[in-house]
């Protein structure tokens, strides 16, 4: 758990917002704390918020470009069929267009439409994953770390302190939650994770640590042509990203 509160004034995205929903008045349209996600006939578009937040950085429009650069890349590894191109959002004389050859104002990652039913926390919820269908799974993610680039494990513990610390923030400033509660979870928390020092460092140095897809939910898992397919991995916190494939 992490703010998500931006920290900084968000510019004003709303031209390009709007136009983009105007372009496709069909389109369903998603916002989260850090993307705005235009839902098509056949094609989606991601943009990302201007915002600063404590784990991520789109208040510039190069910001926000280099984002959706390294998003194509990393979903790539796991989603090629979804992930089309980075799109720019362009000035001309007639207005914004997508894809121009006007001065670009906004940036937006392009996917291929899938069936919104299909994603597993949909299947999960009307029955739908079969003892058949788990199996796929477990190997889809199997595979899935098999693959992912291993790492030296050495910035994996400190992230891990470092998320105890901003769980603690958040938990301190819920006034439904106990001080001495939080308290004593934060020194368990910490304490656990020295504990655990040594054995940490020795599965990293077994190549047990890898930057991995990071956010792998139900909701970022959908079934298309009977396989289970990861979508939507964290691209901007390589460390978030690296952990134990256990």
């Amino acid at each position: 758990m992490t703010p998500l509160r931006p920290n900084t004034a968000r510019q004003d995205q709303s031209e390009v917002l709007a136009f983009l929903e105007k372009e496709d008045p069909d389109c369903k349209r998603i916002e989260t704390h850090a993307s705005i996600v235009f839902l098509g006939r056949d094609r989606v578009l991601k943009v990302k918020r201007a915002v600063r937040l404590p784990f991520l950085d789109y208040s510039t429009l190069e910001k926000r470009k280099q984002a959706c650069e390294e998003e194509l890349v990393v979903n790539r590894r796991f989603a090629p069929q979804l992930y089309r191109r980075v799109v720019p959002i362009t000035r001309a004389s007639s207005g914004l267009e997508i894809g121009g050859a006007g001065l670009p104002i906004e940036w937006a990652v392009e996917m291929s439409r899938f069936d919104d039913g299909k994603t597993f926390d949909h299947l999960a919820r009307s029955g739908g994953i079969t003892p058949e269908l788990a199996e796929a799974l477990a190997s889809t993610l199997r595979d899935a770390h098999q693959r992912a680039p291993i790492t030296d494990g050495s910035s994996w513990p400190a992230s891990i302190a470092d998320i105890i610390e901003r769980n603690t923030q958040v938990f301190v400033n819920q006034a439904e939650l106990p001080p001495d509660a939080v308290r004593r979870l934060d020194a368990l928390s910490h304490r656990r994770l020295s504990d655990c020092g040594a054995l940490l460092q020795a599965r990293a140095l077994k190549g047990l640590v890898r930057r991995c897809h990071g956010d792998a939910h139900l909701g970022n898992l959908v079934l298309i042509d009977g396989n289970p397919v990861l979508f939507d991995a964290i691209e901007f916190d390589p460390v978030i990203a690296t952990t134990d494939i256990l």
